[in-house]
């Protein structure tokens, strides 16, 4: 294609079709010497990046001035970027990995279950290491307004099942904090009837050092 003059030194631009429109349009290029070499370098378009020739002479200063990186140097860094984003082994990166390992039934579905809707909206984006107690303790008390503890702590501990699988197979850094779950109390009280009772009573006077919870299996 035909390079054209601008009035600006070392800014030249080209006739080319159109980005998303009819016609054509200018796309402008910058030559300048660095290091004892010539480099020609696209700046942009006229309408695509609305471009001009003094912004593009501005680029040039920029460039041999050595503020400004090329713009095949701003790709290579943001495709870096988002690969390293891609790469991150994030809270829900884990989960999907966890899972796999799992076996198929009602404990798999009611976890998967679990962590969609209590633990994927806050953490799925975020890696272990970036959790803070403070995250850990807003996620805590925001399931224990609708929650009984018992649930609360299932939640909790699945989280911990994830950061520590991924912790095992060496694919991300752990907390620097424990998690504190809250306490369950899963004692449950028996009402025994007269026959039982008695039982109860004659297993106490055979044997004074039989335990409670075995005094209880004997009187049922």
């Amino acid at each position: 294609m035909k390079r054209h003059k601008t009035r600006y030194a070392g800014v030249f631009y080209r006739e080319a079709k159109r980005l998303g429109g009819k016609g054509s349009e200018r796309v402008f290029y910058i030559v300048f010497k660095k290091n004892g070499r010539v480099i020609e370098e696209k700046v942009g378009r006229k309408y695509a990046d609305d471009m001009t020739p003094s912004r593009a002479s501005r680029i040039r200063s920029e460039r041999i001035e050595g503020r400004r990186k090329s713009r095949r140097e701003i790709r290579k860094e943001k495709d870096a970027m988002r690969q390293a984003e891609a790469d991150k082994w994030t809270i829900g990166r884990l989960f999907t990995v966890y899972m796999d390992t799992r076996k198929e039934g009602k404990g798999k579905a009611v976890d998967s279950g679990r962590y969609h809707k209590y633990i994927e909206p806050s953490f799925a984006g975020q890696e272990p290491c970036e959790l803070t107690v403070l995250d850990i303790e807003r996620l805590k008390r925001g399931l224990e307004k609708n929650l009984k503890p018992q649930t609360v702590k299932h939640v909790l501990n699945l989280l911990t099942w994830i950061i520590n699988f991924g912790v095992k197979n060496g694919l991300c850094e752990g907390l620097s904090f424990h998690i504190k779950k809250p306490l369950v109390n899963n004692e449950v009280t028996e009402f025994l009837n007269d026959n039982q009772l008695r039982r109860l009573m004659e297993a106490i006077e055979a044997d004074s050092n039989i335990s409670v919870a075995n005094m209880m299996k004997m009187a049922l």
